[in-house]
């Protein structure tokens, strides 16, 4: 990621010029800042299987399933592009800015797992509309999910098994990992062990 040099500009500005670009830009704090082109094939593939699985399943409830180029305003001067967003607000074939990101989702690729998991983590949580943010490792078997509960308060749940299946009834859909996964061979992570004994006696 890389900040352009000028000075801030507004959400409205950002939305206009932003048209007219071809790279991947987002707008934090009122600076417009490049994101890195190009992707491994694993983040896309990753990306195409979600997309593939949700949008049918979402649609049935009137939400709509995009990938990339659906912005998210955070703040009144920050506009995000999560990989993924489903927005069940009211359909709107002009907008720019979805209306009700039900759902965010962003794959992690290399130099942006730290601001996804701090900075956008915490943009999201405080739209009002974002009930669920996942984050996914293309390279290997994991998926958090932070589910926002009927009090408001938020949750996390990790997934790292293929068998694994994530159910969003926010959005009405079940997305299994063996889908995430599908055509790829992720790494399993190592699980940790409890060890009973060394050499033959327990530890303290």
């Amino acid at each position: 990621m890389q900040a352009m040099e000028h000075d801030r500009v507004s959400a409205e500005d950002f939305l206009e010029w932003i048209l007219n670009q071809e790279g991947r830009f987002e707008l934090v704090d009122g600076y417009v800042i490049e994101m890195m082109a190009g992707a491994k094939q694993g983040h896309n593939v990753v990306v195409s299987n979600i997309v593939s699985s949700l949008g049918p399943q979402s649609k049935a409830g009137g939400c709509r399933t995009t990938s990339s180029d659906t912005a998210v305003q955070t703040l009144a001067s920050t506009i995000r592009y999560p990989d993924i967003v489903v927005d069940c607000g009211p359909p709107d074939p002009d907008a720019m800015v979805a209306e009700s990101p039900t759902l965010v989702v962003e794959v992690s690729s290399p130099g942006t797992s730290s601001v996804d998991t701090t900075d956008k983590l915490d943009e999201y949580r405080e739209h009002p509309a974002v009930r669920l943010i996942m984050f996914v490792e293309p390279s290997s078997v994991l998926v958090k999910l932070y589910r926002r509960d009927s009090e408001g308060a938020w949750w996390s749940e990790k997934y790292d098994d293929l068998a694994n299946v994530i159910h969003m009834p926010e959005i009405g859909a079940s997305l299994e990992l063996s889908e995430i996964y599908d055509t790829l061979m992720p790494r399993n992570r190592p699980r940790l062990h409890v060890i009973e004994e060394i050499n033959g006696r327990k530890p303290r």
